[in-house]
C-alpha cells in the first residue's frame, strides 16, 4: 500500500506566506555557512538539504484534509478538503484524464475542511470516470449536492460527468475492496466523525482525524486502542496542545501527546501527527513533533514509536516486498534510525543520505540502527552499512531479524559491526561500539 498526503491542515486552508519562505532561505543558508557546506557540490548540497528540518527544507502544506491509499489495482481517497484539487490535477495525467478512472472515496464527516475541495476535483467532471462513495453519515450525498448549489458555486452536482455511486456503511462495519478491508469506528466530534482502519495482509493504516479523547483512563480508551492496535501508521488528529484540548473541550480535536500515549498502548509503529492548526507555522508544527518524540523518550523509556508530521506530497510505502524507508527517533539521547522494508541496491542512496545527514548534525555520537522492521537485505545493503560505518563516529545495530543476520553472516561481515539484541543492551550514549 502507498499512502500519500494531499492536504494536512484542519479548519481552513492556510497558504504559505512569502515572509515565511524568506525566513526558510535565511535559516538554510546560515546553517550551510556554519557547517562549511561546499555549495559547488550538488551531492554535498543535496545531503545537507536532506538533513534540514522539514520546517526549513520544504513546507508542511496549507491545504485541508485529503489523502490517498493506493495499491496496484485500487485507489481510495479519504476526505475531500482543499487538497483534493491537487489530487485531481495529478489524476488527470492518468486514466482519469481519458474518462477511464475508478476510485473509492471515504468520508470521515462533512465539515467544511473535509468537503470544500470536492467542487474543484476535475476528474468528477469527466464522463466515464466512476466513483464509489462510502460514508457512515446518511447526509453525505445531500451535503455534496448542496455545496454546489447555484447560489454558492457556478457548477451544480447534476452537471458532473462522472458516475457516483453512494454506499452508506453501518457504524463499526467493515467493507472489502479487493484485498483491502476497511473498518470504521465512531470518534467523539461535533456531528460525529469516523476513523478508518485499512488492512491488507499484515499492513495496517489507520486514519483517526477529528477525534477528541475527554477521558484518558484505560476503560475509556480501550475501544480506540483496540481499533488502532498494531497499525503500521496511525494518522492522528493533533490540532491542539494538551492545554488547548482541555480549554477547548467539546471542539472535537486532540493533541500529539495524547496520540503518543495511545500509539504506545496500541503498539503502533509510526504515529503521524495530522490535521494541523491553521494558525501554526511550519516551525511550530515541527516543534510539536520534537516535543512528542522527547515525551516518548522521557515518559515511556526506550519507546520505539516513530513520530512524524504529515506534510503535503509525502508518501509512505508499506509494500515490504520492494520499498525502503528510514525514520529517525531519539532514545535517551541516542540517535536511532529505524530501517523499514527492503534494503537493496535501490535503497542504498536513501540510506546513505540519511546517515550523512545524521552524521553532520550529531558529531561524535553513536548511531543506532534498528532493524526490527527490515524485511530483506542484499549484498548492496550490507555494503552500504560498511560504508556508513566508515563515514560516522560509531554504529550499533539492534533487533536484527534472523534472515538479515544470516545474510550478514554469509557475506562474512558480522565482525565489522557492533550488534546487540535490543536497544536496552546498547552501551550508554557516549560509548563507541567496537568491531
Amino acid at each position: 500500500m502507498k499512502l500519500k498526503f494531499w492536504g494536512v491542515r484542519g479548519s481552513i486552508p492556510s497558504p504559505l506566506l512569502s515572509s515565511f519562505i524568506n525566513e526558510k532561505l535565511i535559516v538554510a543558508l546560515t546553517e550551510a555557512g556554519r557547517a562549511g557546506i561546499d555549495l559547488h557540490s550538488p551531492t554535498a548540497v543535496e545531503a545537507f538539504i536532506a538533513g534540514l528540518s522539514p520546517a526549513v527544507n520544504g513546507t508542511i502544506g496549507g491545504n485541508t484534509t485529503c489523502l490517498t491509499i493506493e495499491t496496484d489495482d485500487r485507489l481510495i481517497i479519504f476526505d475531500a478538503g482543499s487538497g483534493m484539487r491537487e489530487l485531481g490535477r495529478h489524476l488527470m495525467m492518468r486514466e482519469f484524464g481519458q474518462g477511464r478512472g475508478h476510485a473509492a472515496i471515504f468520508f470521515t464527516h462533512t465539515h467544511w475542511d473535509h468537503i470544500q475541495g470536492f467542487p474543484f476535483f476535475v476528474p468528477a467532471f469527466i464522463e466515464g470516470n466512476t466513483f464509489d462513495v462510502y460514508h457512515v453519515h446518511p447526509h453525505v450525498p445531500q451535503v455534496l449536492t448542496e455545496q454546489m448549489d447555484s447560489r454558492v458555486f457556478p457548477a451544480q452536482f447534476s452537471a458532473l460527468g462522472a458516475t457516483f455511486r453512494f454506499h452508506q456503511l453501518p457504524v463499526g462495519g467493515t467493507v472489502t475492496l479487493g484485498d483491502l478491508e476497511v473498518a470504521n469506528i465512531e470518534l467523539e466530534h461535533p456531528g460525529k466523525s469516523y476513523a478508518y482502519r485499512v488492512k491488507r495482509d499484515d499492513d495496517i493504516i489507520v486514519l483517526a482525524t477529528d477525534g477528541e479523547y475527554k477521558r484518558l483512563d484505560h476503560p475509556a480508551l480501550k475501544r480506540y486502542i483496540d481499533f488502532y492496535r498494531d497499525a503500521d501508521v496511525l494518522i492522528f488528529d493533533a490540532q491542539f496542545s494538551v492545554r488547548e484540548a482541555i480549554i477547548k473541550q467539546d471542539w472535537g480535536h486532540s493533541s500529539a501527546l495524547i496520540g503518543a500515549d495511545i500509539a504506545r498502548a496500541a503498539k503502533v509503529k509510526r504515529l503521524v501527527l495530522f490535521h494541523h492548526d491553521p494558525a501554526s507555522s511550519d516551525e511550530e508544527i515541527v516543534a510539536i513533533m520534537n516535543q512528542t518524540r522527547e515525551y516518548l523518550t522521557h515518559h515511556h523509556r526506550r519507546s520505539l514509536v516513530m513520530v512524524d508530521v504529515a506534510r503535503e506530497g509525502w508518501e509512505i510505502n508499506l509494500n515490504r516486498n520492494g520499498n525502503f524507508d528510514v525514520q529517525q527517533v531519539n532514545v535517551d539521547g541516542m540517535v536511532c534510525l529505524n530501517l523499514l522494508g527492503q534494503f537493496d541496491a535501490r535503497a542504498t542512496e536513501a540510506f546513505t543520505r540519511a546517515i550523512l545527514a545524521v552524521g553532520q548534525s550529531h558529531h561524535n555520537q553513536t548511531i543506532v540502527l534498528n532493524m526490527e522492521n527490515l524485511a530483506e537485505i542484499s549484498v548492496a545493503g550490507v555494503r552500504a552499512l560498511l560504508e556508513a560505518r566508515s563515514n560516522v563516529y560509531g554504529i550499533a545495530i539492534v533487533n536484527v531479524p534472523s534472515n538479515i543476520y544470516r545474510v550478514m553472516e554469509l557475506s562474512g561481515t558480522l565482525d565489522f559491526f557492533a550488534i546487540y539484541p535490543t536497544l536496552n543492551d546498547v552501551p550508554w550514549k557516549g560509548a563507541t561500539p567496537e568491531g
